[in-house]
């Protein structure tokens, strides 16, 4: 499969059949079942989801765009939550650590109104500021546009789908497509105007977020080396299959995260303890 055919209907077909999707699938369709959500608890762990999202993918994004492969490894959730926060320095942690993470939050921030109107201008501002070359941001710009009319064509056809999780399950499919084509246009991109393959990779990966907002997927989220592995040159049936594991994972923590309970959670844990105690007992009387 050339890369160039990955925004074609039939691939579509062929991977939302996929093991992998659709195991996907099924923990982002028990995700979507919890909306309209209606207990205050339930609203607030999701408000707090998003927030701990962004501050766990501006991390990752910060130790890509820090150089020294050492200090990036340093990069802790504190200090992006700090930075998350307004911070503009932390006493005691390096500077170029602050800065990296006040660069990825201001790209994270630039690309959030592409969910609600597809304007690319928003993603390539995003590249921009977390090292694009001007040149390289715009060459990336029909890649995004025809990923989104892709995805859009074929949300509108799942439709008629029956099959909640099937629906997901291809939709899913071209929102992975669209992300592979964003990945492979940034490469394209730096290698043809600054090398900067990170900014690329960056840009696509808040660009699949918004897109999936946009037509009902849930968020991913994928750790700094894993982004990067996926961004190496691969066919789309191996990207999406490698996609969907990363989707299960974080759909199915994104659902326990809305689901938490703190009386419960406590509760369950002085049940544990009590559990314990009495085997420990049972055991001295043996």
């Amino acid at each position: 499969m050339n890369e160039t055919n990955w925004n074609d209907p039939q691939l579509v077909a062929r991977v939302s059949d996929e093991a992998s999707v659709r195991e996907a699938a099924e923990e982002g369709q028990a995700l979507m079942a919890l909306w309209p959500l209606t207990q205050s608890l339930h609203m607030d762990n999701d408000v707090k989801y998003a927030e701990e999202l962004q501050v766990r993918l501006t991390r990752q994004f910060a130790m890509l765009l820090i150089g020294d492969p050492e200090l990036a490894t340093s990069v802790t959730l504190a200090d992006a939550d700090f930075v998350y926060e307004g911070a503009e320095s932390i006493p005691g942690r390096p500077q170029p650590v602050v800065d990296a993470l006040i660069r990825a939050n201001e790209a994270y921030d630039a690309a959030a109104d592409y969910s609600d109107d597809g304007d690319a201008a928003h993603i390539v501002d995003a590249a921009q500021r977390v090292g694009a070359h001007d040149d390289a941001a715009r060459f990336f710009t029909q890649a995004l546009d025809d990923g989104d009319a892709f995805v859009g064509q074929v949300a509108q056809d799942a439709q008629s789908e029956g099959d909640p999780v099937g629906r997901v399950a291809i939709v899913f499919s071209a929102v992975a497509l669209a992300f592979y084509g964003a990945l492979t246009a940034g490469r394209a991109a730096a290698e043809s105007s600054d090398g900067n393959l990170t900014a690329g990779a960056i840009a696509a990966m808040l660009y699949v977020n918004e897109l999936g907002e946009r037509y009902g997927v849930p968020r991913l989220f994928l750790t700094a080396d894993r982004l990067m592995e996926l961004d190496a040159p691969t066919e789309p049936v191996p990207f999406v299959r490698a996609l969907a594991v990363e989707a299960s994972r974080e759909w199915a923590k994104h659902r326990a995260d809305v689901l938490w309970d703190p009386d419960k959670a406590k509760a369950d844990s002085e049940e544990e303890d009590r559990k314990r105690n009495r085997e420990e007992l049972a055991k001295k009387f043996q």
